[in-house]
């Protein structure tokens, strides 16, 4: 297996030798660490364990690690495993990738032994690219100058089925963003996207932001005017697949207060007028 973590602090190669030869049950010797930008020539390459660690510019962050473990010393240990079982031994958190297909989307294992979800950015420098923890979802402590907040990029690229827009979308027609056709493909998966939230009572991440949830009753709007405009082919279809949309958000909403306060005529549309049972933010 290989690892790509960032520490927070900055421990001592011995310390991370030790921590690594006792996570994956090796002695000492069977691990090997150097500094990426050391003499490479007295490493020894033949140990199972090889950590190549490089100093990072100031920053929120101190150290990238290339962690590589021979087949069959990790048996099924996991990357988020290594970096929490890395992080409660050198007592500093540990960041390492989240699985999503987005460059600042990253995990904080904490020596605690939380994962923490976290927004990783470059900071430009006159030499090399150090890195800033801009947000974190909940409180670290060695990472004091994060804002804690729900990142709405995460929570919109968290993959929720959306069944009934892709057996409507199937034999329409696509268009550009601004087209009606366009605007009919994202509003409509993004209003059964918030149904299907509220359907799984907020899964998977039992979060979500009271301003994407006023963007997705927004997109509830724009469909109300999309079945007018849309062509008579397809205009039936639209307006039955937004009644079954409709009906879920009714079952898991309840009479409250006028979310859409202060829209003029568009918060008079009753799911301005409701709810979430349960409030995720």
């Amino acid at each position: 297996m290989i690892g790509n973590l960032l520490t927070v602090a900055e421990p001592a190669p011995a310390s991370l030798r030790r921590a690594l030869a006792d996570l994956l049950t090796v002695p000492d010797e069977a691990v090997d660490v150097a500094d990426a930008d050391g003499d490479q020539e007295g490493r020894h390459w033949e140990a199972p364990v090889l950590c190549t660690y490089r100093l990072l510019p100031p920053g929120d962050l101190a150290l990238e690690l290339d962690i590589s473990v021979e087949d069959g010393i990790a048996g099924s240990l996991s990357e988020a495993e290594l970096a929490l079982g890395l992080a409660a031994r050198v007592g500093c958190s540990v960041l390492y990738p989240a699985e999503l297909d987005l460059p600042s989307a990253y995990w904080v294992a904490v020596p605690d032994g939380r994962s923490v979800r976290c927004r990783l950015e470059p900071v430009d420098t006159d030499e090399e690219t150090a890195y800033r923890v801009d947000a974190v979802e909940e409180p670290v402590a060695d990472l004091p100058g994060a804002t804690v907040e729900t990142l709405p990029e995460i929570l919109d690229r968290q993959p929720i089925g959306t069944p009934v827009s892709d057996a409507f979308l199937a034999d329409c027609p696509t268009g550009t963003a601004g087209s009606v056709e366009g605007r009919v493909h994202y509003d409509l998966r993004v209003w059964e996207r918030l149904a299907r939230r509220l359907e799984s009572d907020w899964n998977p991440s039992g979060r979500y932001r009271e301003d994407l949830f006023r963007r997705d009753l927004e997109a509830r709007d724009a469909l109300e005017h999309l079945v007018h405009e849309v062509d008579d082919a397809h205009a039936d279809g639209l307006r039955s697949a937004v009644a079954r949309l409709d009906l879920i958000f009714r079952e898991h909403t309840e009479e409250g207060k006028d979310a859409g306060s202060g829209r003029g005529e568009e918060a008079e549309h009753w799911w301005w007028r409701r709810r979430p049972k349960r409030i995720p933010w």
